[in-house]
């Protein structure tokens, strides 16, 4: 009762967002007029920086695919803090639109979307889960379902200055999963904000690859220091 809730109140954040920025002419990062009323004006749109290849998590043993929209540097990372924080979904959307066109251009194939859980108290505290919000988006104008089948158990320190060593202690053991037989023997795309050390997701990857024999891929908005 209370995931669909949550939802809910954020399914009407994301609508009211709508409403309050449609025909905007401002860029939603410096201010200044944006042509065509997009949400980002050239000048920001120019900072982007694309990344869009491939890269492997993990060893030799044991290794995911990732792909990554954008790396992390100034605007990208702007749009992310304010998604994460401010509940400002007009950038989720420019974020998330990023994600979608990559995952056309490369013909990303895959059965279901999955996303990084959050624990209770920290989606009671922040309202909702930018993962979620990403995949949610991704399964509009995909049309692939979501499945929530990941569980966080542990409250965790936050992996900001943390070094890559104490990332992954921080992350492993901390995440469990909902037995399903709608996952079994399916390809799963793990949608996740930023990969720094690739922990996190490493960590989920792991369980849905090991509960259901799955073919897991993984995809970010953006790449930091892998």
């Amino acid at each position: 009762m209370g995931e669909r809730i949550i939802k809910y109140i954020r399914n009407i954040l994301y609508c009211l967002a709508q409403l309050i920025y449609s025909g905007d002419e401002y860029c939603v990062i410096c201010n200044e007029y944006s042509e065509e009323s997009e949400p980002l004006c050239t000048k920001c749109r120019r900072k982007l920086r694309r990344c869009g290849d491939s890269f492997y998590i993990g060893d030799d043993e044991e290794k995911y695919l990732v792909w990554s929209a954008f790396y992390y540097s100034s605007i990208v990372k702007e749009l992310i803090i304010r998604l994460k924080y401010k509940s400002d979904f007009v950038c989720g959307e420019i974020l998330a639109n990023s994600m979608l066109e990559l995952v056309k251009n490369n013909r990303l194939q895959f059965d279901l979307i999955s996303y990084v859980p959050m624990t209770k108290k920290a989606l009671k505290h922040r309202g909702y889960n930018q993962s979620e919000f990403l995949a949610d988006y991704l399964s509009r104008f995909l049309n692939i379902p979501v499945i929530c089948t990941l569980v966080k158990t542990l409250e965790t320190k936050d992996q900001i200055g943390l070094s890559g060593e104490e990332r992954w202690k921080n992350m492993n053991k901390c995440f469990q999963i909902k037995k399903s037989k709608l996952i079994k023997n399916k390809k799963i795309l793990l949608v996740d904000d930023v990969v720094t050390t690739g922990a996190t997701a490493f960590y989920c990857a792991r369980i849905l690859k090991e509960d259901a024999l799955n073919d897991v891929y993984i995809l970010t908005i953006a790449k930091s220091n892998v």
